[in-house]
């Protein structure tokens, strides 16, 4: 594998090389009428470049190259809470993400290889998108080629990754005392004696009485590698451009023995855009782009199973010399293994338990998932100045095709269960039970075979002009249509509209836009599935009025002003095509005859509605930005108030309750368009420029907050406090605790709590309703799921050839849930150190429903600030670098995710039952030449 990416990389780089040569033979002739390719003064949006200064409102964007250097990384994202306020998009839902006109996934690319991200965020920026753009429009624009300009950027990064947190589980001996306190608690009688619990926590037989702890450095690296390197070309004349990338990203993981010491996942990406103007009117482009990403890891979930096996089960290797030389049966036993490890252990388990996660990375064989992506875009551009000045037509298609499979090579294993004994005062084996069998086929087997493919193009109409100098005119009418289908699909998920802009400025002072999309949707009834959706925005530049005109503080400030309906679909299931009919299908079994006659029934799962229609995003926005004392100040700021009304829902409290039933599970009642949401708030962008002595200096802030409410439900709730219409859209609802029970005359004083034996020490639940009892009527909101601001800031400090930029962000208002295994410690269940808080539920092994539920008891703030960014970087001086072929050299050194600071911080930076979280310290090399 590492030989095809060598060779595959070597062979772009050789083409890109060629193509540059052939391209600096031709001479430049003209350079005036072509854009270079990322000024600050141009900004992609739908469908065409606008300046900067036209930019409508409610649009931001980001400029990779512009600060890649200082702030490297290879996520598209990173840092955009600090640069933008986040790419939340108003917190309407998940965005459609278009790279190069085309949708997918911000996975498919790195930072590398983007030229500029405009987020588009306002009903007028997205409406010519149609229905799949209601929740925001991320428009990724990859470089290009310029015009004159030759350069080749090579780039190496190598960092370590390191945990920040490991789960906390109790050790053997404690685990045993907890858990007959549970025993005790549950009125029964302990299951561990002192004597037994006394050797396990003597640790003098670390195998006969096991304390594993699965995050020790006996299985664990303290930190794991990140390698990356990419090399970039661009070059051309008028007559053509190219730009190609070839970057690889190689990372290993934190398992340090068997299978686990080969896991690792590697990522080569390949990037090849040429522009070509065939004559005075014709131009045309291609982008390819392909990446192939391999992981490999050991069968069986480690970090999943070592969050659930609790320590003193048994020790995952048996030593051999510990084997009594005697027993013939256990003698034969190791003669036959075929897993004997370094010539000193066998695999060990229980009857219970004859597959555990160490067995597995040492035994089990290794899975390797596969992707391989290629995208193919084509387009034209034609100038019609001959049939009428500023005319020109646009047309794009583009070919996805990716697929992805799981080539495992699947092992089975013996597990064997020692019987010890005490023999002259040493612990010895006198016997070994075998289960199971040794098995490595060698077979490789091909599994989840998945494919996606897509057809996407579109087309537009533009006309550009400007009368008497002053009068600027531009007009659009576009087409846009997408197929795609993926493995399991019964029918293309298929994407149509047509659209009109109208623009003018008189003097780039005054602004109206007019925009609209003719949307067609096949997730609604014949005769619903087109619909217009209109937008509308004016703009205002004051500083051009004479009233601030030549201001020595204002330089530059404008209003834009909008609103808009979008129609859209996005709030219909992505694979529910036909929530407009009625869908019968076989059910539960019944018999009669005593048995001797069997058949199903028949029942139905939604009603018939031919009148579903699309949800609207019904919306206004105004923004203002602008600069301060001469451009040491520029800002950026929208308000906004958002309606999406009519989304589809089953309005189960319009109709009689024979309607639907429990069992079998039989609804009458169809979708129809009835719930709705209000989103409202403001996001804004600051950034400051100062020179103070030598330093340049550079402090920009930004944020985004909103807040949300359900403004219509399907509910019929007696007591309003648990109407989830006036509560935010993603509002937690539980129960509010009071404490624990001290004692049984605190709970008979209480109201009866119905959700099992209360005894003392249970969670006390407030009674919402008076009613002495409580029960699901007694829950109300105590939290929202996402945070309404979030935000953060950037510094940039430059003292000539040294650079240091930090990246700091937070967010504030959300809350979090203790929730699982790890905090809900119930049964048999692997008990972590939160147990030993005195102020813990009481602990059973008969199950909780009382204490283990949604109330505030388990509730947490998620307010953070992180340090996400820390870089110094010096770049070489010219100096040094004169008259030799390199023309930029740099060396920088990062850190990412340096610092939470947090009241829970210990809560948000765990994660249970998957790879921790981790800090990344990079040292990286850039050359240009």
């Amino acid at each position: 594998m590492k030989k095809n990416i060598l060779v595959a990389m070597l062979v772009t780089c050789g083409l890109s090389l060629s193509i540059m040569a052939q391209a600096q033979e031709q001479t430049a002739t003209n350079n005036n009428n072509s854009q270079a390719s990322g000024s600050d003064s141009v900004v992609h949006v739908a469908y065409k470049t606008v300046d900067r200064k036209d930019l409508p409102g409610a649009v931001s964007m980001l400029n990779p190259p512009q600060y890649l250097d200082k702030h490297y990384g290879t996520y598209p994202l990173e840092g955009t809470a600090a640069f933008i306020g986040g790419s939340n998009f108003w917190n309407l839902g998940t965005a459609l993400v278009l790279i190069d006109g085309v949708p997918r996934s911000i996975n498919d690319i790195t930072a590398n290889e983007i030229e500029q991200i405009s987020f588009l965020k306002g009903a007028n920026a997205i409406v010519l998108y149609g229905s799949r753009a209601a929740n925001g429009v991320m428009l990724i624009t990859t470089k290009r080629g310029r015009p004159g300009v030759s350069q080749i950027n090579v780039r190496a990064n190598s960092g370590i990754n390191v945990p920040k947190s490991y789960p906390d589980y109790l050790g053997s001996a404690e685990y045993m005392g907890y858990y007959n306190q549970a025993l005790q608690n549950d009125g029964l009688p302990a299951l561990y004696p002192d004597s037994i619990i006394a050797r396990y926590a003597a640790h003098a037989n670390s195998y006969r009485y096991p304390d594993i702890d699965y995050f020790s450095s006996q299985y664990l690296r303290k930190l794991y590698n990140t390698h990356s390197a990419n090399a970039e070309f661009s070059s051309g004349t008028e007559r053509a451009r190219f730009y190609a990338l070839a970057g690889f990203q190689n990372q290993n993981s934190l398992l340090n023995f068997g299978e686990g010491k080969n896991e690792h996942n590697t990522r080569l990406n390949l990037r090849g855009n040429i522009d070509l103007k065939l004559n005075d009117f014709i131009s045309t482009y291609v982008n390819v782009a392909t990446v192939f990403y391999t992981n490999r890891n050991a069968l069986g979930n480690y970090w999943q199973r070592a969050d659930s096996l609790q320590p003193h089960r048994f020790a995952p290797l048996i030593p051999i010399s510990a084997v009594a030389p005697d027993s013939k049966n256990a003698q034969t036993l190791i003669k036959g293994s075929r897993n004997i490890l370094d010539g000193q252990y066998l695999l060990s388990g229980t009857q219970q338990f004859l597959t555990n996660p160490i067995s597995d990375v040492y035994a089990a064989g290794y899975n390797k998932f596969t992707s391989r992506q290629f995208q193919y875009t084509n387009g034209i551009d034609v100038d019609l100045k001959n049939v009428t000045k500023g005319l020109s037509l646009h047309g794009q298609m583009s070919i996805d095709y990716s697929n992805t499979y799981n080539e495992s090579v699947n092992n089975s294993y013996s597990i064997y269960v020692p019987t010890w004994s005490n023999v002259a005062g040493v612990d010895t084996i006198t016997q070994l039970s075998m289960y199971n069998k040794d098995s490595k086929t060698g077979t490789q087997n091909l599994s989840n075979t998945w494919s996606d493919q897509l057809i996407d193009f579109n087309v537009h109409l533009d006309y550009v002009n400007t009368f008497k100098h002053k009068h600027n005119v531009s007009a659009m009418l576009m087409a846009d249509g997408m197929r795609r289908r993926q493995t399991g699909d019964f029918q293309y998920r298929t994407n149509a509209n047509a659209g009109v802009q109208l623009a003018y400025n008189y003097d780039h002072k005054y602004y109206a836009d007019l925009s609209g999309a003719i949307v067609n949707s096949t997730k609604l009834p014949v005769g619903k599935r087109v619909a217009f959706s209109p937008t509308a925005s004016l703009g205002w530049v004051l500083s051009e009025e004479n009233f601030l005109k030549g201001s020595g503080v204002v330089d530059r400030l404008k209003l834009t002003a909008a609103a808009g309906i979008v129609n859209t679909d996005v709030d219909f299931a992505v694979n529910n095509y036909y929530l407009y009919n009625a869908v019968y299908s076989p059910t539960a079994y019944y018999s009669w005859a005593d048995g001797t006659y069997t058949n199903r029934t028949t029942t139905i799962s939604r009603g018939e509605n031919l009148d579903l229609t699309y949800a609207k995003r019904k919306e206004v926005n105004v923004s203002i930005e602008g600069a301060l004392f001469k451009n040491k100040i520029d800002f950026l700021a929208s308000l906004f108030y958002i309606k999406k009304d009519g989304m589809p829902v089953q309005n189960y409290s319009l109709y009689p309750s024979y309607f639907f039933t429990g069992y079998p599970e039989t609804s009458f009642v169809p979708y129809a368009n009835f719930a709705a949401n209000r989103y409202q708030g403001f996001d804004f962008q600051l950034n400051f420029h100062e020179r103070v002595g030598a330093v340049k200096l550079t402090i920009g802030a930004a944020g985004t907050y909103v807040t949300t409410k359900a403004l219509k439900r399907d509910e019929l709730f007696t007591d309003a406090y648990r109407n989830r219409a006036g509560k935010p859209v993603d509002a937690i609802f539980g129960l509010r605790s009071q404490g624990l029970f001290a004692d049984q005359n605190d709970i008979d004083n209480h109201g009866t709590q119905k959700f099992g034996a209360v005894k003392p020490g249970d969670i006390k639940y407030e009674d919402q309703n008076d009613d002495n009892v409580i029960d699901e009527r007694d829950e109300v909101m105590i939290g929202r799921w996402s945070s309404p601001f979030t935000g953060g800031v950037n510094v940039t400090a430059q003292w000539k050839d040294l650079t240091l930029f930090v990246l700091g962000t937070g967010s504030f208002g959300g809350t979090g849930v203790r929730s699982g295994d790890y905090y809900w410690v119930t049964g048999a269940v692997k008990y972590s150190a939160v147990v030993r808080d005195a102020n813990y539920p009481r602990l059973t092994t008969l199950g909780s429903g009382n204490n283990f539920r949604y109330s505030d008891f388990w509730t947490y703030s998620t307010d953070r600030i992180n340090i996400s960014k820390v870089q110094l970087t010096w770049s070489f001086p010219q100096k040094i670098l004169k008259g030799s072929f390199v023309k930029g050299l740099s060396m920088y050194v990062s850190g990412s995710d340096l610092l939470t600071i947090a009241k829970n911080r210990a809560v948000m930076e765990l994660n249970i039952g998957s790879m921790p979280q981790t800090r990344f310290y990079n040292f990286g090399i850039k050359g240009e030449f």
